[in-house]
């Protein structure tokens, strides 16, 4: 509004003085500008050289390769696998991944005696592994087991520790279900070489646990049955570290695969180690996820017995003391002795939880909010002879829908005894004998049970 009160002679001046400020402040930086368009170009001239240089040098490298394993190959065969291992030390050394390449397309040939070349290509791969660090690395090792691959079985040595290279590097990248996969391609079942029991266990149990770094449950579960099988010839005593990597990679197989109380029982045998190599804060740990695992368990006698062994342990009261596991504590105590669990009561247990334990379920709960749902009605069901849907809605804090959805799988399932009448919208439950009692019959029958075989394995004896 001030520029349209001035008259079009004022303007046009104003105008020119802007410019003439500009046309100044643009003359007084021209010099730097000047400087960093030399400086651009002169770094622009260096790489173009050096590009040229390296280009000029490859062709007279790939011929003074190409001479020197024509030299190897004009030696008698018995000297020519130790100068071809120190032509690959020179040549992984100097970190020419080029002429590595090079190397392994000779030895891969026909030109080479198949007893030189895998002596050689056996020394290829460990060489690569102890001396290349070059961000070059990770290409050559992949190119280089595409490259094995056709003769995989004539260089098992070679593709063995070409693969722990690579795994090691993608598991350093973060790259883990691909390290994984790499690992797990090991030939170890069929090779020529005799694998050990420990040594096969040991590379299953470790591409199972590279798998679970990503949340691959169903790949690690794979792996962790196959060391399953081999874990009894293996040495508990001499390999204890093993026994107890495997023990924790099953309970945490199982936990990721959301078998909760199979994982619950594992984690809480793993807490009861009296190793005194192992910390007592992992221990404590380790009995926290196995409370964790049992509250998020499908209600029912299993779940019972579970929970109230983990409530009897001794070591409940520091867990209840620890800072990190206060509210595993809680939660536990209440829902064995039958109170209702409320949302205000788990809000330091849900903050604990891994993102697999709050998965969404098909009915559109998370895994804890369906258990603590369950449990209410376990819970419930202790107080009331029957109790009306909306009623029990008002006390779960929940949908009606979602009481009687809930209720209808559990009796279906046999974990609730009751029945539904959804005339009315009525809940019946039905008594039944206590869990924990029925337990301790079975128990007694069994024990009956061989008490009678011995009576009669006596009379027999008679």
């Amino acid at each position: 509004r001030v520029g349209l009160q001035r008259s079009p002679n004022s303007l046009l001046r104003v105008l020119a003085e802007r410019t003439s400020a500009t046309r100044q402040r643009l003359g007084s930086a021209a010099p730097f500008r000047a400087a960093a368009r030399a400086a651009k170009q002169r770094e622009t001239r260096e790489t173009r050289e050096r590009q040229r240089q390296t280009a000029a040098q490859r062709p007279q490298k790939e011929a003074t390769m190409d001479a020197q394993l024509q030299q190897i190959s004009s030696k008698p065969n018995s000297e020519q696998p130790a100068a071809y291992q120190s032509l690959i030390d020179a040549t992984a050394s100097s970190q020419d991944a080029a002429g590595m390449r090079t190397i392994l397309e000779r030895l891969l040939s026909d030109a080479v005696p198949q007893a030189a070349s895998r002596a050689a290509a056996a020394h290829f791969a460990q060489a690569i592994q102890a001396k290349m660090t070059s961000d070059a690395t990770t290409d050559l090792l992949t190119w280089s087991l595409e490259q094995i691959k056709r003769q995989a079985q004539s260089f098992e040595a070679c593709d063995a520790t070409l693969r722990q290279a690579l795994f090691s590097r993608l598991v350093d990248a973060g790259d883990y279900r691909e390290a994984a996969l790499v690992l797990g391609g090991t030939n170890v079942e069929n090779s020529a070489r005799q694998y050990s029991a420990a040594e096969k266990a040991t590379l299953y149990v470790t591409v199972a646990e590279t798998f679970l770094e990503e949340d691959e449950s169903v790949d690690a579960e794979a792996y962790v049955s196959r060391a399953s099988g081999l874990m009894r010839d293996v040495s508990a005593s001499e390999n204890w570290a093993l026994h107890l990597r495997y023990r924790v990679t099953l309970a945490r197989t199982l936990d990721a695969r959301r078998k909760f109380l199979d994982a619950s029982m594992r984690y809480y045998e793993l807490s009861r180690a009296d190793d005194a190599k192992i910390d007592r804060e992992e221990l404590t740990t380790l009995l926290a996820k196995a409370v964790t695992c049992a509250l998020l368990g499908n209600a029912g006698p299993q779940r019972s017995r579970i929970l109230t062994l983990l409530y009897k342990d001794e070591r409940l009261d520091d867990l209840e003391r620890s800072a990190d596991f206060a509210g595993h504590a809680r939660v536990l105590k209440r829902t064995v002795t039958g109170q209702l669990v409320r949302t205000r009561d788990t809000s330091q247990f849900m903050a604990s939880l891994m993102p697999h334990q709050t998965a969404l379920l098909s009915d559109g709960l998370t895994i804890p909010e369906a258990a603590m749902i369950q449990h209410n009605l376990v819970a419930v069901a202790h107080i009331y002879c029957n109790i009306s849907i909306e009623h029990c809605a008002q006390l779960l804090d929940v949908a009606p829908g979602r009481v009687e959805t809930t209720a209808a799988k559990m009796i279906a399932a046999g974990r609730l005894a009751a029945s539904l009448d959804q005339v009315d919208g009525v809940l019946h439950f039905h008594a039944t004998q206590n869990a924990l009692d029925s337990f301790d019959e079975s128990i007694k029958a069994l024990c009956l049970g061989v008490n009678a075989c011995y009576e009669h394995a006596e009379q027999l004896a008679a």
